[in-house]
């Protein structure tokens, strides 16, 4: 039998039991392996005049895991940037400070995206009212990023009011990395579809190496980590104690 397998990955936090919480497809997953290596020590023996090896002893097991996610979701991403995942309820802003001086040319950021409604004032003793079109542009609203056209004798610094509208924000290295049960329902696609299971009791992920932000190509968030030994699996001869494959069919 040979195999070719394509199939789904769902990743679960740990229950306090050691089995899974409630598990996430993470979507489409384009490859996905798994490396067994093993550490020894060798002893050769000194009285052939050969320097034969003698004995082979393991002193440790080491599993890991690679895979790579395609689909760009905040889930995915909080998980590939040790992030945690918010969500930022839409509102107003009243009089927030841009960035001073600006210049004719210059682009402004506003603290939000999604705007709308926006209206420039200065900040003179009785404020005056940048005009949209000729004093400034909304460069791009769902980014938030505003374009000066003229700064005229306007006071600066300018400020903006505006309404926002609601968003997912993912921080970067705000979260420690837990522990995860990684569950793939592979099929066989060089053997009539049959079905296998593989788990990984107690994966730890590394942070993305590198978030590739433009391409030519669909973005891809190779992860990697270790696949630990689990203490709440002692003795039992099913599951094993880092993982297990199940044939299915």
């Amino acid at each position: 039998m040979y195999f070719s397998g394509q199939g789904k990955i769902f990743i679960a936090s740990r229950a306090a039991d050691g089995f899974p919480a409630a598990m996430r497809f993470v979507g489409n997953v384009p490859d996905l392996k798994i490396n067994l290596e093993t550490e020894k020590l060798e002893h050769k023996e000194s009285s052939s005049g050969q320097r034969l090896t003698d004995l082979s002893l393991i002193t440790s097991k080491k599993t890991s895991v690679e895979f790579s996610l395609e689909e760009f979701s905040t889930d995915n991403l909080a998980l590939a940037l040790y992030g945690t995942k918010s969500t930022i309820a839409g509102s107003t802003v009243t009089a927030e400070v841009l960035a001073n001086p600006l210049a004719a040319g210059d682009y402004a950021r506003l603290k939000n995206g999604k705007v709308s409604s926006v209206v420039i004032k200065d900040s003179a003793g009785t404020p005056a009212t940048l005009v949209a079109g000729t004093d400034y542009e909304v460069s791009s609203a769902n980014h938030g990023t505003l374009k000066i056209l003229n700064i005229g004798s306007y006071v600066q610094p300018f400020k903006a009011d505006y309404s926002y509208g609601e968003q997912i924000n993912v921080g970067l290295f705000q979260a420690a990395a837990p522990d995860r049960w990684l569950r793939f329902e592979g099929l066989n696609t060089a053997d009539a579809l049959k079905p296998v299971l593989i788990e990984l009791y107690k994966v730890t992920l590394d942070p993305l190496n590198e978030l590739v932000l433009i391409s030519d190509d669909v973005t891809k968030l190779a992860l990697s980590g270790a696949a630990l030994f689990d203490d709440t699996k002692v003795g039992d001869a099913n599951l094993g104690q880092f993982g297990r494959v199940v044939d299915l069919s």
